[in-house]
């Protein structure tokens, strides 16, 4: 009986989930592989990891391999050739609201750029009650994302081994207690 009573409650707890989605803008943020491989974590810790995807201009080299560095992570790289100007931005963002209208529509999106030009679309996004949470460089975030999303909801990437091992660290506790 007692087997029973857990096998439930992990089958509650692995449908109340939440789904999280991930948008890399790769031309404004690098990632170590290191650094994603703790995004992947920090994020998959917040909930189910539905979607990943990093945005990049395969006519620059390093933008290539980064992508290609990542892919064993389940990262889908979306190829954006052309020179326009904002070109993976306005990409990303219109796979972001895109990927709102899927089902099941996450309730966590994380966005990896620190560009400024994310702003009205992170305020559309919390205003629908969506959860942002934003990972930039040191020196290319915006003070706007910032404030939009609140200091607990704004981290730099050379944050995120700290990040994980608290995460890890609480689960131990939790699991301890």
């Amino acid at each position: 009986m007692d087997t029973y009573r857990i096998t439930c409650s992990q089958t509650k707890r692995s449908q109340a989930l939440a789904h999280v989605h991930i948008y890399w803008d790769l031309q404004n943020v690098h990632l170590t592989q290191k650094q994603a491989e703790l995004l992947v974590a920090f994020a998959k810790s917040k909930g189910r990891l539905d979607c990943f995807k990093a945005y990049y201009n395969s006519q620059k080299r390093n933008q290539l391999l980064a992508k290609n560095n990542v892919e064993y992570l389940g990262c889908q790289g979306v190829d954006v050739r052309s020179k326009d100007k904002n070109s993976v931005d306005k990409a990303l963002t219109f796979d972001w609201i895109k990927g709102v209208y899927i089902k099941p529509s996450p309730e966590i999106m994380i966005l990896v750029s620190g560009d400024r030009d994310f702003a009205p679309l992170v305020s559309l996004m919390l205003n629908v009650g969506k959860k942002i949470i934003v990972f930039a460089q040191r020196s290319s975030e915006s003070k706007k994302l910032i404030k939009l999303v609140g200091d607990d909801n704004f981290h730099y990437v050379d944050e995120l081994p700290s990040l994980f091992a608290g995460n890890t660290q609480d689960k131990a506790d939790k699991i301890s207690a």
